[in-house]
């Protein structure tokens, strides 16, 4: 399996603007750690990660071994890096994760946020993610306790291994489900999003996060929810829209009325409403922008400049791992029975 833990994750401008929580390394170090302890439960496991600056892969593994055995740690959990010289940028990401594909990897884990996992989606193709949440905003990835998670990836990979089925007949590829994505480009560029996709009226990419919504002319989103913190809290106040329904929504700022929306942890914020949509699988919304950014999962991507900005969404966004059904498959294999 690959594992990519982003250590810029949780620690963005949003920090100094709200009251959002900041991912310290330790705790990054401490998750991984307690991933890597559920993971070789279920028997050898060859990890290879993101070599990063802060070593955070590395600090988690050896912090694991004084608590036994060191040759029998080793024996049944390999960790090595990816031959990857970082440059500290998303690049590192992206290069990782075609390596981790290329060298036959058979599920991916990040530690991150929303953008973390932006970029993992990019290159995955059809290897599965187990996204766990470390950064600012955490919509796509999940709120798990690390050990747990390990516990999850470990069933996968022994019944991927075993090559059987459950009892009940599911296939083990049954235990991961593809997820939508949305797609902005012009004819000259193109830019994804899991989340959300916006038009902003900045002009400048900046600091890339974006808190205040009087900038924005429209948001459009794979789900939504109220109380949801990010963007898509926006439409979230009129719709709820879960993960795997067959289509989104797209909100447009106005005048016509307003709902509460958390644009990130601890700032609530009353934005104006135009209209907000439901936005089917491959409907086509145009923005013509003279000047601005278009963000993508909360973060602007790109500076716009006299462009008509074509947004689309699609169902062949990347592949999770059902993270509950895998526990259950694990229940009814046996896996938890000495």
């Amino acid at each position: 399996m690959g594992l990519l833990a982003n250590p810029s994750s949780g620690y963005d401008v949003r920090r100094l603007v709200s009251s959002a929580e900041t991912v310290t390394n330790l705790v990054k170090v401490n998750r991984i750690a307690r991933f890597l302890s559920g993971l070789r439960v279920l028997g050898p496991c060859r990890v290879l990660f993101m070599p990063e600056r802060l070593n955070l892969v590395q600090c988690a593994f050896k912090s694991l071994q004084p608590l036994e055995d060191r040759g029998s740690l080793q024996s049944g959990l390999v960790v090595e890096p990816v031959e990857l010289k970082p440059q500290g940028t998303p690049d590192d990401t992206l290069a990782a994760t075609r390596m981790m594909c290329k060298s036959g990897c058979n599920l991916l884990i990040t530690f991150g946020g929303d953008g973390t996992n932006r970029l993992v989606a990019m290159e995955s193709g059809q290897v599965p993610l187990l996204p766990i949440s470390a950064g600012t905003n955490n919509i796509f990835p999940l709120s798990c306790e690390g050990t747990r998670a390990g516990l999850v990836a470990g069933i996968f990979l022994k019944m991927l291994n075993s090559g059987t089925d459950l009892p009940s007949g599911i296939s083990v590829n049954e235990l991961v489900q593809q997820q939508k994505l949305l797609l902005a480009e012009t004819d000259s560029w193109s830019e994804t999003a899991l989340i959300d996709l916006a038009i902003s009226r900045q002009v400048s990419v900046g600091g890339r996060a974006i808190w205040d919504a009087n900038w924005l002319e429209a948001v459009f989103v794979t789900r939504c929810a109220p109380g949801a913190s990010g963007l898509c809290g926006i439409p979230g106040g009129v719709m709820d829209i879960p993960p795997l329904a067959p289509h989104g929504a797209a909100a447009f700022l106005g005048n016509r009325f307003s709902v509460q929306a958390v644009l990130t942890p601890g700032k609530v914020q009353s934005v104006g409403l135009e209209a907000v949509e439901r936005m089917n699988l491959h409907q086509l919304h145009t923005m013509e922008v003279s000047e601005g950014t278009v963000l993508a999962d909360g973060e602007r991507v790109r500076e716009l400049h006299n462009e008509k900005v074509r947004i689309t969404l699609h169902p062949e966004g990347p592949w999770v791992l059902d993270f509950e059904a895998t526990l259950a498959a694990g229940l009814q294999h046996g896996y938890f029975q000495i």
